[in-house]
């Protein structure tokens, strides 16, 4: 047992890389048949960003942790600039301005905004090491960690990857430990701050648009049925999801795809597009790799022996697994649409390396067991 623990690449180091492959993968060649469908090559760029983001994984992994503990302040900072730097010089796309264009290359500054907060979290919660559960006063220095790059964000507005900022700083904080009280109070001011938001038009038209729909195909809103526009996106990709049956239409089968039907077939609706061609058997082989990923990075979050590495593994892992959980959601109709990628498996460089970055987070710990 104590050879086997020493040595570097252990059973959930391999596993963990194993699912990654595998999903990304399954990400090239659906994304090879989405492009067959729009003739577009999006596809032949996408190796390009897997190429870049598994080396960033393996250098990630390969430095030792105490550099990434040391300079957290550097990496949230300027991750925080970034962000305000995008509101003010981004590139505008659909009413959205989210990216930098540089020599025809966009990047998104709020996906490295997702790792900054997991490192910037990690390095706090390791200082402090309270031996109690927090209370709500102890928890405000995180709280201001997570909402500064979150009301960021949701100014492009993003509000899809500000959910998912927030959910992995909860995530953090609840592992950490939260007196239940504090917990309660947290809720409240939460569910109270989103009717506010409503009302101060924080959250913009647009997105009321989508809760709209989402409440309309729900049944929640039957009397709004009459507007179609606003429900073709979410209700194509459930029309792609469903005609996939049991085994799918095969490979560049897919007649909602194919008619142009499904939106973002390669970016957010990835998955519909996925389910059309693979089917439920397809789509639940797709959801046990990534389910063997997250299962297999808790693993070596939890074997971690240094305090810091624990948390970045737990931080990084919830990246993943709540990005998954939010983008199968918005696809299925159980959430409302907001606009978020499905790691490794989407199009996109920024959410590639973001992803990398986060997965070689968690591989640096279980390599060196958080020590070097």
């Amino acid at each position: 047992m104590i050879a086997r623990d020493a040595h570097p690449f252990s059973r959930a180091v391999w596993s963990t890389s194993v699912a990654l492959v595998v999903i990304v993968i399954l990400g090239l060649v659906n994304l090879g048949n989405a492009a067959s469908y729009t003739g577009e090559t999006f596809h032949q760029t996408q190796v390009l960003w897997v190429v870049i983001g598994l080396l960033i994984a393996a250098a990630v992994a390969a430095i030792d942790m105490r550099f990434f503990e040391q300079l957290s302040p550097v990496f949230y900072g300027g991750a925080v600039l970034a962000l305000i730097l995008v509101l003010m010089f981004g590139k505008e796309i659909n009413f959205s301005r989210r990216w930098f264009s540089l020599g025809g290359i966009s990047i998104q500054p709020s996906e490295f905004a997702k790792p900054a907060v997991v490192l910037m979290l990690a390095r706090f919660f390791h200082s402090e090491r309270n031996p109690e559960r927090y209370t709500l006063r102890m928890l405000l220095r995180p709280l201001g960690y997570v909402a500064a790059p979150s009301a960021l964000i949701m100014m492009q507005p993003d509000l899809g990857t500000s959910l998912v900022v927030i959910a992995v700083g909860f995530s953090m904080m609840f592992f950490e430990g939260i007196r239940l009280r504090s917990f309660m109070t947290l809720l409240g001011i939460i569910l109270l701050l989103v009717p506010l938001a409503w009302e101060l038009d924080i959250i913009q038209n647009y997105q009321k648009e989508r809760v709209r729909t989402w409440l309309t195909m729900s049944g929640a809103r039957p009397e709004a049925r009459d507007d179609a526009d606003t429900r073709m996106q979410p209700e194509q990709a459930l029309w792609a999801v469903g005609s996939g049956g049991v085994l799918g239409r095969g490979a560049q089968q897919g007649v909602q795809s194919r008619l142009r039907y499904l939106p973002e077939m390669h970016n957010d609706y990835i998955l519909a597009s996925f389910a059309e061609e693979r089917g439920f058997v397809g789509c639940l082989a797709l959801l046990a790799v990534y389910l063997a990923l997250i299962y297999s990075m808790l693993i070596l979050a939890i074997r971690a022996r240094e305090r810091f590495a624990v948390l970045v593994s737990v931080g990084a892992t919830s990246i993943v697994f709540w990005q998954v959980v939010f983008n199968v959601g918005m696809v299925l109709g159980i959430f409302p649409v907001v606009g978020l990628t499905l790691p490794f498996l989407s199009y996109g460089g920024s959410s590639m390396i973001s992803g990398m970055i986060a997965v070689g987070l968690t591989l640096n710990a279980g390599i060196h067991r958080g020590q070097v």
